[in-house]
């Protein structure tokens, strides 16, 4: 049987705590024995869950792109594959033991296979002791602590030809300069913060991703303006709770500040998730209300209608309060889109209380919402508790949807006959013919168009509600909405951007307007005295003389070097539109 190295086990009660946060730089150097491992194969990872796992999965890769793996989305192709877990809902657990299992072959294919386990199933107590018992063919079992640290790790399982176990209980740092590949070129996920001091009685997160660890503003803004300057499109903001961010430093940093200095970045489309009711402040409505690139549009977990379900379940508001937040935002934001969470079937939640939550969801008027049968997670306190009969739950869930299938129905036919502006996702995987986006208030959107539009902002006018979907046409050609996005990302070029810069320079420069107006005085001498044997030889050494003043310019110079590579862009650019 494989060897089995434990550097760190889960332990829940350890997780509560809130250690000194040390931040710190990603060491990206590579190991040699990874380099070597890594020469001629690929990787695949596989996520579940959330935003948050989707940017610990970019990560990952970021750090096997630069050990020197290729990506395959084959996972029977892999020489090492990932398995990004989420430790939220049950079934998202029952799911990851099923694909474990069939990587047997794999394994049984290439005896140097390596299965990583990652994500928030690793922290959860004797889940990785049980899982290295039953599955001989797993080589790494990190936390979402260990990220990090997945090319160290890697590089110690191959020297020691052994299996490691390494899942930290808690994280005491924030670690900036992180690899990424991102998997989507025009949208992008920063994360401004990690874990959660919540402690809701039915979440395991603060126990799988700790307490509230906030990144400082000059870094999260550095990496906006970074994404911006590559040509992104969108960008969310990542938190368990954002608008906690900043609380940590104690220095009255806010999320509001952030939101407003990201904001001014000049992405075009700036979203975030996920807010906390009773921390929204008149302060985020206000930035909200005020910068038109932050789209209007608000995931606001509500969880429960009930006052008494919401202390049950240890969230810090009643029914009352978030009714007057939602009613501030509206009041400041008019055409703002609210989504939410909403659990039914929790411990002790009676008829009455899941009636409150269908009177809520009647009184918000959701634009959509994620909804959930309650599953105990092992380790929290509501697991503990009396629990709903599977059947009541179930009940109750289904007359829940019908109230959402209601309330998006409704603002879905409000969309009827609207133009919104929509970043093309890409073609449908069903027809190619159909190209899909989202519009600023959440709504996906699907309609007819060539597929270079993808990664475009295009004009859409809504011709049908499909509830969950609409269906719109094109309001403008398409190709004025790609020569416009050309142009976005002519400007966003680094190369263009400084042969442009250099270019305003030299126009505005006092010293080469000067030459410029003495070149063109020396020409007309120049000119008046062609043919004069005696003085034209004179005219024509000042002319020169004023003509290599200008070739050796320093600004001159700089921006004609750039010129060459400049052109060889703009006919990549010319080609990429045919």
């Amino acid at each position: 049987m494989k060897k089995v190295i434990y550097e760190n086990v889960a332990d829940q009660k350890s997780a509560a705590k809130r250690p000194p946060v040390e931040r710190t730089l990603s060491h990206n150097e590579v190991p040699e024995n990874l380099k070597e491992f890594a020469k001629g194969r690929s990787f695949y990872i596989r996520t579940y869950g959330c935003q948050a796992n989707l940017r610990d999965e970019e990560i990952m890769a970021g750090y096997l792109t630069a050990a020197g793996f290729a990506r395959t989305q084959d996972p029977r192709k892999a020489s090492l594959a990932i398995i990004n877990t989420c430790a939220v809902r049950e079934n998202a657990e029952e799911k990851v033991y099923g694909e474990i299992g069939s990587y047997k072959i794999n394994k049984q294919k290439d005896k140097d296979f390596m299965l990583v386990l990652a994500g928030c199933v690793m922290d959860e107590n004797n889940v990785a002791q049980s899982l290295m018992e039953t599955y001989p063919w797993i080589s790494l079992v990190i936390g979402t602590h260990d990220v990090t640290r997945l090319n160290e790790l890697l590089s110690k399982a191959l020297e020691k030809k052994a299996s490691i176990v390494s899942v930290r209980s808690f994280a005491s740092e924030v670690v900036e300069n992180l690899p990424s590949v991102r998997s989507n070129p025009f949208q992008a996920f920063v994360n401004i913060s990690y874990g959660c001091d919540k402690f809701c009685t039915y979440c395991i997160v603060p126990y799988t991703r700790g307490r509230e660890r906030s990144r400082k503003m000059e870094d999260i803004v550095k990496e906006c303006e970074e994404l911006v300057s590559q040509g992104y499109k969108q960008i969310t903001l990542l938190g368990q709770n954002v608008n906690s961010y900043g609380l940590d430093f104690q220095d009255g940093t806010t999320f509001a500040m952030l939101l407003e200095a990201v904001a001014k970045t000049g992405i075009p489309h700036l979203r975030f998730l996920t807010s906390y009711p009773t921390q929204f402040t008149e302060e985020m409505i206000h930035v909200m209300a005020t910068y038109p690139n932050i789209d209007h549009w608000l995931h606001f977990p509500v969880q429960s209608g009930s006052s008494k379900v919401l202390k049950k379940m240890g969230r810090r508001y009643s029914r009352e309060e978030y009714l007057d937040v939602v009613s501030r935002i509206k009041k400041a934001i008019p055409d703002i889109a609210l989504t939410t969470d909403i659990i039914v079937g929790f411990p002790y939640e009676t008829e009455e209380d899941f009636q409150q939550t269908l009177s809520l969801c009647e009184e918000v008027g959701y634009s959509s919402a994620f909804t959930f049968i309650y599953s105990p997670r092992s380790g929290t306190p509501a697991a503990n508790w009396e629990q709903i009969p599977p059947e009541v739950s179930h009940e109750r869930f289904l007359r829940l949807k019908e109230k959402i299938d209601e309330c998006t129905a409704k603002s879905s036919a409000e969309c009827l006959g609207k133009t919104y502006t929509v970043l093309v996702d890409g073609p449908s995987k069903r027809n190619a013919e159909v190209l899909s986006g989202y519009a600023p208030n959440g709504k996906l959107i699907n309609f007819k168009g060539p597929s270079y539009l993808t990664g475009c902002f295009v004009q859409v006018k809504i011709k049908e509600s499909h509830v969950y979907s609409l269906v719109g046409e094109l309001a403008e050609d398409p190709l004025i909405a790609k020569a416009r996005d050309v142009s976005f990302q002519m400007h966003c070029d680094p190369l263009l951007k400084e042969y442009l810069k250099l270019d305003q320079a030299v126009q505005n420069d006092p010293e080469i307007k000067s030459l410029g107006e003495a070149l063109l005085e020396k020409k007309k001498k120049l000119a008046l005295a062609f043919g004069d044997d005696i003085s034209y030889p004179n005219a024509k050494r000042e002319y020169e003389e004023v003509l290599q003043k200008i070739r050796n310019h320093p600004l001159l110079h700089n921006r004609d070097a750039l010129r060459e590579q400049v052109e060889q862009t703009l006919l990549q650019i010319r080609d990429s539109i045919r």
